[in-house]
């Protein structure tokens, strides 16, 4: 599919596993946004495609996966990795939230997702965060991933540590959605 922005209902049918005629009433139904052409052919924009696709717990085709935003957060604070969650949930962009709450998780969602970004809880039981930020950044499959490093002690020997081994930014716990929302920002992703 590559770039392709735009699928008729019987391409979408094909990735949803069910007839066009069922895209045809989904989106009679408003379940489902599409637009028409000027010959009134239905079609859903990539975008839209994949919100229908996220909103409905449906799995989402490898050919998408280079309209997605990985985002890993590892963190066993549940109301942190539910913050961060609920705030992409609700943003306008497409984002692929996977969630680790040890090394093993962690280890495992970096290597098969390759995310773009990773929300990492410095003092995580077990773990130490500015070694496995320094990992991740030194290997050349993962240097160019985002990394907001997260800790409730916040010092400046902290923050200069953790952006010497590569992190984007140290974001002080806890934090609020407009506080992520700078972050993402330096990342290079608006949130509204």
């Amino acid at each position: 599919m590559g770039d392709k922005q735009s699928f008729s209902t019987s391409e979408v049918a094909t990735y949803c596993h069910v007839t066009a005629d069922t895209i045809r009433k989904w989106a009679e139904a408003g379940r489902i946004q599409v637009f028409k052409t000027p010959g009134g052919h239905r079609r859903i924009r990539r975008n839209d495609l994949l919100h229908f696709l996220k909103d409905n717990k449906l799995p989402i085709h490898p050919d998408f996966d280079n309209g997605l935003t990985t985002v890993l957060i590892i963190d066993h604070e549940k109301p942190v990795s539910a913050l961060i969650t609920r705030l992409l949930d609700r943003a306008q962009g497409t984002f692929q939230t996977h969630i680790a709450t040890d090394a093993y998780q962690a280890g495992h969602h970096v290597a098969t997702h390759n995310p773009s970004i990773i929300f990492l809880d410095l003092r995580l039981p077990g773990i130490d965060g500015l070694e496995i930020c320094r990992h991740i950044k030194s290997s050349p499959n993962t240097a160019n991933t985002h990394i907001i490093a997260m800790s409730a002690y916040c010092e400046d020997e902290t923050t200069q540590r953790i952006t010497e081994h590569g992190a984007t930014l140290l974001m002080q716990k806890p934090f609020t959605p407009d506080d992520l929302r700078r972050a993402f920002a330096k990342t290079g992703i608006e949130i509204a």
